[in-house]
């Protein structure tokens, strides 16, 4: 079986989006990364990310620990019934809402004001 016929054992991110998501995790609103990179993946979510791969992602967590109760991926089951590999789409989302996030400034995302401005739509 080729890599893209099965869904993934790993999750993670792509270079350039771990420096936005080490920034995320720095601030302190996030006990892990692992809750950082879901808020990214939340993010994503909310802004109508479609679905879609992310090429060039390391490896940073195993799907057991990142969905160890596997609520996450009944969400974008629930979200994405289409979807035949809902680890690889979480992936894609984790690494959508980073890029989404990241205003080239260098600066941490503004948490609050993402769920702020979430909450007003």
């Amino acid at each position: 079986m080729t890599q893209e016929k099965v869904d993934k054992k790993t999750l993670g991110v792509t270079p350039a989006n771990s420096k936005i998501l080490d920034a995320l995790a720095s601030e302190g609103r996030f006990a892990t990364d692992i809750e950082a990179a879901r808020f990214a993946m939340a993010h994503a979510i909310d802004r109508g990310v479609l679905r879609g791969q992310t090429a060039g992602a390391g490896t940073k967590w195993n799907v057991g620990s990142f969905d160890n109760d596997g609520g996450l991926r009944a969400v974008i089951e629930a979200l994405y019934p289409e979807e035949a590999f809902p680890y690889r789409l979480i992936e894609h989302l984790i690494n959508e809402g980073l890029r989404l996030m990241d205003k080239g400034d260098g600066l941490p995302p503004d948490v609050a004001g993402l769920v702020l401005a979430a909450a007003k739509v």
